[in-house]
């Protein structure tokens, strides 16, 4: 339970590619089987480019150990010192809003968000279109999460600036919540609410930039800790803005490969500090999904 003494939300997050081991059947498959064993939503990462050299350094190599989750174990790879993103060699990642459309049409409670989405990369127009239109054909079903990327090669391949990434995610935070409240021209029309707007990172801007503009905070791969620690200055930030924390949504998010008999204690860890949700990465195959899945939902006694 949260501290409101709600159940805690479990969501996944994983990687919808179109490879043919991944495409269209899997995609709304592995959707039905998420809603039947009472999963609360499908999180799909972003990236536009992945790149075979990075100079960039991947910023979540470590997650909380299955064992220990006060303790972070470091799983991925690293260049001449600095960590790099697991990515197999033609990767690549289909488009946000058409991958939301295809699962939510397959399932009828199950909702889809973005894990995150670089916001700094749009427009403030096109993407309120954007999300108007999705909320409409969704149902509301889709929820916002927004980062503003730590690849410097694929801000700069999509002719952006990599320094001023942070201050274009706060204003595109603002305008974009400004045209929905205002209505100003952009159809369709639709009488549901913005989606809600998590801001992804633990980043000392990252904190503020949720607790200030967003109706949410994501962390990721953070320690029990880590957790309390910066969800400690998330409340600090919040109630200096005169924010109430009853109307924000915070989603802690891990990677996860140990037994899942130990993820009790870490959904239980998150939700006794702040969290109202934990979204959990299996990294699953396509011919494990179901079987995996299944095992962590009954451990967590998900499904009616």
């Amino acid at each position: 339970m949260t501290r409101a003494g709600r159940p805690v939300q479990v969501g996944l997050v994983d990687l919808f590619d179109g490879s043919p081991e991944r495409g269209p059947a899997f995609i709304q498959d592995f959707a039905r089987t998420a809603e039947d064993l009472g999963f609360s939503g499908i999180w799909l990462p972003e990236h536009i480019l992945f790149f075979d050299q990075y100079t960039s350094a991947y910023p979540y190599p470590a997650a909380p150990s299955a064992t220990d989750p006060d303790r972070a174990e470091v799983h991925n790879k690293t260049v001449d010192g600095k960590a790099r993103v697991e990515a197999a060699a033609d990767q690549g990642l289909l488009d946000l809003f058409q991958t939301a459309l295809h699962v939510c049409r397959a399932t009828t409670t199950l909702r889809f968000g973005s894990s995150v989405m670089l916001l700094p990369l749009r427009n403030p127009v096109a993407i309120t279109r954007e999300l108007k239109t999705i909320s409409e054909l969704t149902g509301d079903r889709f929820d916002l999460g927004v980062g503003v990327g730590w690849s410097a090669e694929e801000v700069e391949a999509c002719e952006t600036d990599f320094a001023t990434r942070g201050r274009r995610c706060e204003d595109m935070m603002i305008e974009v919540s400004r045209l929905w409240a205002d209505d100003a021209g952009i159809y369709p029309a639709t009488a549901h609410p913005m989606p809600r707007m998590l801001v992804g990172g633990h980043s000392r801007a990252a904190i503020r930039r949720a607790a200030q503009l967003g109706t949410g905070w994501y962390p990721w791969n953070l320690t029990m800790p880590q957790f309390a620690e910066h969800y400690d200055t998330y409340r600090t930030h919040l109630e200096a803005s005169g924010r109430r924390r009853d109307d924000q949504q915070v989603i802690a998010g891990l990677r996860f490969s140990g037994d899942p008999d130990a993820l009790p204690a870490i959904v239980e860890g998150y939700a006794r500090i702040g969290a109202d949700a934990v979204n959990v990465s299996l990294r699953t195959e396509p011919h494990t999904y179901r079987e995996i899945m299944a095992t962590v939902s009954r451990t967590l006694g998900l499904a009616a």
